[in-house]
């Protein structure tokens, strides 16, 4: 089973997740953190979800009316197997994106393991074949990787217009001159210091591409 890799915008949508234990509180967390609008369905849940700001939660057996307010993505994380499929079934038949945790026959789509630095985010997948080697790179990165290459990102993004400004020959010259282990080093070394040299830099080589376009 191959799957497409997307990442979504889930700041504002409906999302409903199905269970009230671990599993199915680390989904909400994350829904919650992208800002998208969840309810909870489970008879029973665990006291955390109290703690979650905007989250609603419905105390009670899920049923299908649960879905006929259409909600953009439904994750059901239960320890029912039976009420897995039922769902997985109901939201096929209107359309619905499901991901059943750790079913992937019964996903419309599955989670990576997910690592974050700054506007930088890494999702590793193995289809659902073996999560713990997906947890197992995903490891593997944020011990190679740190906010250093967060702070590289942001100080792009502010010369994103200037960039596209300028041809795209020069365009990579410039950036193979900004991306590189080189300035990474430097941001893990230094810091929020090295943004200052890195401007710098970035400035003498766009003045560079501009005189060559002239």
């Amino acid at each position: 089973m191959a799957f497409y890799p997307a990442f979504l915008d889930l700041s504002r949508k409906e999302c409903l997740v199905i269970g009230g234990g671990e599993l199915a509180l680390h989904k909400t967390r994350a829904f919650v953190e992208l800002g998208a609008k969840v309810t909870v369905v489970a008879p029973r849940v665990k006291p955390d979800f109290a703690r979650l700001r905007g989250v609603r939660v419905v105390r009670r057996a899920f049923r299908s009316s649960d879905l006929s307010g259409r909600p953009w993505l439904v994750v059901a994380a239960t320890d029912d197997e039976a009420l897995h499929a039922r769902v997985a079934a109901l939201c096929r038949r209107r359309r619905i994106w499901v991901n059943v945790v750790d079913r992937p026959p019964l996903c419309d789509f599955i989670v990576p393991s997910v690592t974050r630095r700054g506007p930088v985010t890494f999702a590793v997948s193995t289809g659902g074949a073996s999560p713990a080697v997906a947890k197992y790179l995903g490891a593997a990165i944020r011990r190679r990787f740190g906010p250093e290459v967060g702070r590289l990102v942001t100080e792009l993004k502010k010369l994103r217009s200037r960039l596209l400004a300028v041809p795209m020959a020069e365009r990579r010259a410039t950036l193979t001159g900004l991306v590189n282990d080189r300035w990474v080093s430097r941001f893990k070394k230094e810091g929020p210091r090295a943004a200052a040299a890195f401007r710098r830099r970035a400035a003498a080589l766009l003045d560079r591409s501009v005189r060559a376009k002239a």
